[in-house]
């Protein structure tokens, strides 16, 4: 989810990804949530009553975050930290699945709030296996 998207788009791109959730859920399959948010209206009250990007989610179950992509500028990473902030206060996740690096400047401090377990993105583990298989 683009921060920079228009606010519908945002809306309309976290409407889809729990109808989703929620249709495999309703056909038996364990789903773990992956939270997305984009513009600080997304993640804070300051527009919405409601911290929309969280809506439908379970609070105080596993979740999954993405940070492959998000977090490139000193900007990108101030916001992505206070929505994974607004996150963690709003659903208090039992483990975060984190899906591409964990920056020390976002996470570290987080660390006491939730537990994270964390997996390369593709594109390092590809590049990691074509290390192991010529070294």
């Amino acid at each position: 989810m683009y921060r920079n998207a228009p606010l519908a788009v945002q809306i309309a791109n976290l409407y889809r990804n729990r109808a989703i959730g929620s249709f495999y859920q309703r056909h038996g399959i364990n789903v773990i949530p992956l939270v997305r948010w984009g513009s600080p209206l997304t993640f804070n009250k300051s527009y919405f009553p409601e911290k929309i990007a969280f809506l439908g989610i379970e609070k105080k179950s596993i979740v999954a975050i993405g940070t492959y992509g998000c977090i490139k500028t000193k900007e990108d990473k101030k916001l992505f930290k206070d929505g994974l902030v607004s996150m963690i206060d709003e659903l208090e996740p039992k483990i975060v699945v984190v899906y591409g690096s964990m920056p020390k400047e976002i996470f570290d401090e987080l660390k006491n709030r939730t537990v994270f377990v964390q997996y390369d993105n593709w594109t390092k583990r590809m590049h990691s296996e074509k290390g192991n298989k010529n070294g």
